[in-house]
């Protein structure tokens, strides 16, 4: 086969979109992301980034943005693990994150999900558009990306990248159906400042890992994980990577859950800042006899930071025929966090798609049968962690609590 020049048009700018764009752009690949708002909005807290994500960050990324990731993720912590804990801060268990090995000087641990995000945008320039993505048509070996206000732009192929509820999948796979898992309590999230005082006031095994405090006699689960950068990402870009534009982190604790079973929480849509308060109110309750340093991390959230999240999820889908569009990410294999896998598992597919894509440009591989095999390896990595991250219970059950009519 002989080389070829390839144009991927990449629908969706989250983690997986723009992980490919940047693989693809070290590959010397042509591309352009279709996000329908460029600009970094506010999309969670930190995220657990384990061997799987961090190799394929190392696969796609070029030198100073992958060093300015490794600066501005967390301190390494003690443990590098999950633990267990009860409400009086003594531990339980503790076991190894899932995933690839993760060893070294500087493993990998867990970063701002915006600045992770600014980073995988950093140095994109017109590959980066804005458009809201409706739809595709296919045309011999070329696809039309189809955009909300009857635009539309051609490539040799199509990365649907758009998330769960995915345009693309939607027109590819209209047969898929998005679960609503009905998972509520563990879905409200929070911010705790982590001024040093505080931190070096906690007990060691808050800071030890991605910490669960379980209590089976209320049925409360909280969820916490801390956000200390190695190093100031503002400071480190400004040396790294100069013209990249990372915003300041102060380190934090996320907190997530916290809530008692059968209390309300309101749909994410219906919230608002008395809504904060009533749930925060209601946090603090649950965790009232438990240990100070637990109740003072519930007691000092601040309030403009807790929003509320639906856990949607996706079941495996059976192969199709490849072709000259595809899925990545959430839009194939949206999964509970219960593993702790979602992220990671998009950004391996970034990484394994450009790796395919790359070996179909040089000539090694037609661009379908590229696809074809990216997709065998998707479904072959991705499906069994889809179905072991479904069994919600866990997380101990507690926390994570289906609706009922009043708060559905």
């Amino acid at each position: 086969m002989e080389e070829r020049t390839l144009h991927v048009l990449i629908a969706g700018g989250g983690l997986s979109g723009l992980c490919l764009a940047q693989g693809l752009k070290r590959a010397g690949i042509s591309c352009a992301v279709y996000e329908r708002d460029p600009e970094v909005r506010r999309q969670g807290y930190r995220i657990t980034i384990n061997g799987d994500g961090g190799n394929a960050l190392e696969a796609c990324l070029p030198e100073d943005l992958y060093e300015l990731y490794l600066q501005a993720s967390r301190n390494t912590p003690p443990k590098r693990m999950a633990v267990v804990v009860d409400s009086q801060a003594n531990e339980l268990s503790a076991s190894p994150h899932f995933g690839a090995p993760n060893d070294g000087e500087r493993p990998h641990t867990a970063i701002h999900r915006r600045t992770l995000r600014q980073i995988l945008g950093a140095q994109l320039g017109d590959a980066l558009r804005p458009g809201t993505v409706a739809g595709f048509e296919q045309d011999g070996d070329t696809v039309r990306l189809l955009l909300a206000d009857g635009s539309s732009a051609e490539g040799d192929m199509l990365v649907g990248a758009d998330g769960v509820h995915s345009a693309i999948r939607r027109a590819l796979l209209p047969g898929v159906e998005v679960i609503d898992t009905g998972v509520r309590g563990l879905g409200v999230f929070a911010r705790t400042p982590l001024p040093p005082d505080v931190h070096d006031a906690l007990p060691e095994i808050l800071l030890s890992g991605f910490v669960i405090a379980v209590d089976p006699a209320t049925g409360v689960t909280l969820a916490m994980g801390a956000m200390d950068p190695r190093r100031p990402p503002e400071e480190a870009a400004a040396e790294l990577a100069p013209g990249v534009r990372v915003d300041p982190v102060e380190p934090y604790m996320m907190l997530s859950g916290g809530i008692r079973p059968g209390s309300p929480i309101p749909a994410p849509a219906d919230w608002t800042e008395e809504t904060a308060r009533e749930v925060h109110a209601t946090m603090v309750d649950a965790v009232s006899g438990w240990h100070p340093a637990l109740r003072g991390l519930v007691e000092r959230i601040e309030l403009d930071t807790m929003f509320a999240s639906n856990f949607m999820r996706l079941d495996p889908t059976p192969p199709w025929e490849p072709g000259n569009v595809t899925l990545v990410g959430d839009a194939i294999h949206a999964m509970l966090p219960t593993m702790g896998m979602g992220g990671n598992t998009s950004l391996h597919d970034a990484a394994i798609l450009t790796a395919k894509l790359a070996a179909a440009q040089r000539g090694e591989l037609g661009l379908v049968e590229a696809i074809g095999a990216y997709e065998d390896e998707m479904r072959a990595f991705a499906y069994p962690i889809m179905e072991m991250s479904a069994d919600h219970d866990r997380f101990g059950g507690g926390g994570l609590r289906k609706p009922d009519k009043e708060t559905a």
